[in-house]
């Protein structure tokens, strides 16, 4: 009998012989739906993840892919269940964090999108947060640095460090569909 490693389970044929029914496991089917999502397919994102999110024992970030695939498609008061179920079990995670700001933003929950974009600074840490830290000590938005930190991110497009302060720092000030240009993952 030929043995495929993501199987999880058998069915019986009427002869009575036990075969292999192809279920992809948990992370396979992240994997489909994160790339249905960079694709720009909501829905088969949504479609792929939601078997998952019945499982007794779901990751967290099934959660963070539904509410992405949910924000995409417009129906933000579903995304943010999602978003705020996965922060409660991942509260630093900065994906969530910054999410879940956009889809309260496009919400038209400014209070709540602000919030999360606040928490979303605070939660960076390493490289990302040294960038940050200077325009986290004022309380006014310092436009000048952030076009600096768009100057940089635009000379060095692969820094995921670099995207997550800038995401943080535009979030923080406002600047939500500059979010979506410059961090299009979330």
């Amino acid at each position: 009998m030929l043995s495929i490693p993501f199987l999880r389970s058998t069915i019986r044929s009427k002869a009575g012989r036990t075969e292999p029914k192809v279920v992809p496991d948990v992370s396979e089917t992240l994997t489909l739906a994160r790339k249905a999502l960079r694709a720009g397919n909501a829905s088969r994102a949504h479609s792929l993840v939601v078997p998952t999110l019945s499982e007794k024992d779901a990751p967290a970030e099934a959660r963070l892919v539904a509410g992405k695939a949910l924000s995409a498609m417009g129906r933000y008061p579903e995304a943010l269940m999602h978003f705020e179920a996965y922060l409660a079990s991942e509260p630093g995670s900065v994906e969530g964090l910054l999410a879940a700001g956009l889809t309260a933003a496009r919400a038209q929950e400014m209070a709540r999108a602000a919030d999360w974009f606040n928490r979303a600074c605070l939660a960076l840490t390493g490289r990302a947060r040294k960038l940050i830290e200077p325009l986290m000590k004022t309380a006014r938005h310092d436009p000048v640095a952030i076009e600096e930190m768009v100057a940089e991110l635009e000379s060095y497009p692969e820094d995921r460090e670099r995207a997550l302060a800038l995401a943080c720092a535009l979030g923080r000030a406002g600047h939500f569909r500059a979010v979506e240009r410059y961090l299009p993952g979330i």
